[in-house]
């Protein structure tokens, strides 16, 4: 079949010869390849078809189409290796590399031998190799293993593409499982969820019953149950109630058998997996992953530990005449609640410090690590995120780090410090504590050494973190943990209507916004009171809010307050999808700010030298961490450069999923960072996010200016809806238990 002469989409099959290779990706699977068919011109063939060879025979399916960059091309969904039958095709498949050990040269030694039964003889006869000249028995030894591995990779390839999975997930699945695939997805087809990248339950569940597995089989019945656990723990709850757990099965699984359920929860207790503890407040037993309950009791246990310890403090006349010291030096009058939070955290050994936007949390590190420092004693500060960190660097002068580098933690082998590598450290001070979910915290506290201080900074008030837990906020809920309550707002911060509004929204009042500047507000919503960093723009339509976004970055709030748009402004919305979601409003702030023609292939992110994009996750090999914001500085056929505060960081075909446009973000990706100017979108469109922890984390993210595009309506429901905070969660109960003991 050859291209057809129509523009349009057109499915179709193609067979043939595979050529040269152009580009391929291990990790996602897009190939783009060269396919030469018996007859008819070459055909470029582009899609997610894992690992092909030169020389090789495919079978493909998929559609013609017409790429403005690329040309004509046949977009290919589905490829199948074909076994050649003629000798000439044999020798080709053989000399492409498909079995390491066997070039062109012996290819067709092999060819000339056997004919057109040298693959059979490979599979059935292998030691026949012998025959041919040049092949003694460790050459022998290698090409059978080769050939092994290659007709299981192929065999395996084949069993699972016919079962509907994809050549990506196909290619993972080999990757990570080997020549066991095919028994192992027979066997333990359940097992994909936690031990493949990017399989989950309904995939694999999909899989299971393709292959014939009962829709009441305990093994399946046990896999949702913990699918429903391990989605509760990716939500932010320690453990799910055991009546919630056994609807929620029944509704993963399409089952309407309790009985089966509830038998299965029993049965899973016994093991490694979940633990069943006791009531919770209306009654029923809690189930938890057996990891989070672990990490629960580990945390309130050391925590209490530390609480309880007697080591020997610093004289405390010593400590107040530093702290006289340090506010001369620093020429300030710390407010009395700074003041006792310093001597506290200089000589007990837990101290926790909460206070909203402009109550001085800053300044009292800053003042601490100094009397800390003037005392003799060596410092160690850590953040969630390398902004935060790099906040906390900036403002006291002193190194800081991510908690996952402090920690040294690697991808490959975990955390690095623990109780036999603890932290070299007399006094830890962790700031953003709001962020930090309770494994992270396990893993911390694990690597605080004997005698060691600790003061946990961070707003209670903000989002809680992404993982599970919501460790500040029960620190303080237990109220067994000395805790200092900044309230007073400083004078300065005072005079700011976006520290005023977070103030209000956390009261659950509402905004007020500054008056006049009809140049960035719009429309008048209140009485500012004569500030002018806090403006609301009343919107309903999400079409025409985009576009207000649009003219707010690109015109009036640098015209107005003189800020570089590409550098110091940040969009920030609830959610990724939508008309007013971050994808949207990206594709519409890339073409305002950074138009040109694109320079990434088909699979990758569409990136553009100035583009302002944004980290998705931990990388310790580059030094680049989840949240972080750099500038695209250069694109090439097969890499970009991207330039993070200063530093250039490379980035290869493989990593380029690593990266997001971040001309706007999602509010949770917000959180430890702070930007002159923040526009925030709160729509209609968002009903199921908006909630008062959510608006308030979005003011708090602003420095300069902050700008509210929205309805009444929207901004209400934000303002009035506290509820949607709350998780599962026992951390406050076992610290307070733990410290009775």
């Amino acid at each position: 079949m050859s291209a057809p002469a129509s523009e349009g989409p057109v499915e179709g099959q193609l067979e043939g010869v595979v050529g040269r290779v152009l580009f391929e990706n291990r990790e996602s699977g897009w190939t783009i390849f060269h396919l030469q068919p018996e007859t008819g011109a070459r055909v470029t063939i582009v899609g997610p078809l894992a690992r092909v060879f030169p020389g090789e025979s495919l079978q493909v399916s998929g559609r013609w189409e017409s790429d403005p960059k690329y040309g004509r091309q046949f977009r290919a969904s589905v490829a199948r290796s074909v076994v050649p039958e003629s000798e000439a095709g044999t020798r080709r498949y053989l000399a492409s590399g498909v079995v390491p050990g066997i070039g062109p040269e012996l290819a067709r030694r092999l060819v000339e031998r056997f004919g057109a039964d040298t693959l059979r003889v490979l599979d059935e006869e292998p030691d026949r190799l012998l025959e041919v000249k040049g092949i003694g028995r460790k050459r022998l030894a290698e090409i059978k293993k080769a050939w092994v591995t290659r007709s299981a990779e192929r065999q395996g390839r084949i069993f699972l593409q016919g079962h509907g999975l994809g050549p990506a997930l196909t290619e993972r699945i080999l990757r990570a499982w080997g020549e066991d695939a095919i028994r192992r997805v027979r066997r333990e087809p359940y097992d994909l969820v936690a031990e493949v990248r990017g399989i989950g339950f309904r995939t694999a569940d999909g899989l299971a019953l393709r292959m014939g597995i009962a829709v009441d089989a305990p093994e399946r019945i046990r896999a949702g149950i913990l699918h429903v656990l391990r989605v509760a723990a990716d939500g932010g709850d320690c453990y799910v109630p055991r009546e919630q757990l056994v609807r929620g099965a029944q509704r993963a699984l399409e089952l309407d058998q309790p009985g089966l359920v509830e038998k299965s929860i029993a049965a899973l207790a016994g093991g490694p997996a979940l633990v069943i503890e006791g009531d919770d407040p209306e009654g029923r037993s809690r189930v938890y992953l057996r990891r989070l309950h672990a990490a629960e009791r580990r945390v309130a246990r050391r925590l209490a530990g530390l609480v309880a310890a007697t080591e020997e403090s610093p004289d405390a006349e010593r400590t107040s005449r530093a702290l006289r010291q340090v506010e001369s030096r620093l020429e300030v009058d710390l407010a009395s609640a700074q003041q006792d939070a310093v001597l506290r955290a200089l000589v007990g050994r837990v101290l926790v410090v909460t206070g909203g936007p402009g109550t001085g949390k800053t300044t009292l590190i800053d003042a601490l690590v100094r009397c800390a420092r003037m005392l003799g004693q060596r410092v160690a500060l850590a953040a969630p995120t390398g902004r935060a960190a790099k906040r906390m660097e900036q403002a006291t002068g002193h190194p800081a780090s991510t908690l996952h580098r402090l920690l040294e933690y690697r991808y490959d082998t975990g955390f690095g410090r623990g109780s036999d590598n603890p932290i070299e450290a007399d006094l830890l001070v962790v700031d953003e504590m709001s962020m930090v979910d309770l494994p992270l915290m396990d893993a911390f506290l694990a690597a605080v050494p004997t005698g060691a201080r600790l003061l946990l900074v961070g707003d209670a008030d903000q989002l809680p973190p992404v993982g599970p837990g919501a460790v500040l906020r029960d620190l303080i809920a237990s109220e067994r943990l000395p805790t200092v309550r900044l309230r007073e707002i400083y004078r300065q911060a005072g005079e700011s209507l976006i520290v005023t509004n977070a103030h209000r929204v956390n009261a659950g009042k509402m905004p007020i916004s500054a008056p006049g500047g009809e140049s960035v507000r719009g429309r008048e919503s209140g009485d500012g009171g004569g500030k002018e960093d806090f403006y609301i723009i009343e919107q309903q339509d999400a079409e025409r809010a985009r576009s207000i976004v649009l003219r707010l970055v690109t015109e009036r709030i640098p015209q107005r307050f003189g800020l570089d748009p590409m550098r110091d402004i940040q969009v920030l919305t609830p959610m990724h999808r939508g008309s007013a979601g971050v994808a949207n409003l990206n594709a519409v702030l890339q073409d305002a700010l950074n138009p040109g023609a694109t320079a990434a292939k088909p699979d990758a992110p569409i990136l553009r030298p100035g583009d302002r994009v944004m980290q998705l996750r931990n990388d310790y090999d580059r030094e680049v961490f989840n949240g972080d914001i750099g500038s695209v500085v250069a694109t090439e056929e097969e890499a970009v450069s991207v330039e993070f505060d200063g530093r250039l960081v490379g980035y290869d075909r493989s990593s380029l999923r690593d990266l997001t446009l971040a001309y706007a973000i999602s509010i949770h990706k917000s959180q430890g960072s702070e930007y002159p100017a923040v526009v925030v979108v709160l729509l209609p469109e968002h009903r199921i996010m908006l909630q008062r922890n959510l608006l308030y984390t979005a003011l708090t993210r602003a420095k300069k200016v902050a700008v509210l595009v929205t309805t009444s309506q929207a901004l209400r429901r934000a303002v009035e809806n506290a509820a949607p905070s709350s998780r599962f969660t026992t951390l406050a109960e076992r610290i307070g238990s733990a410290l009775q003991g």
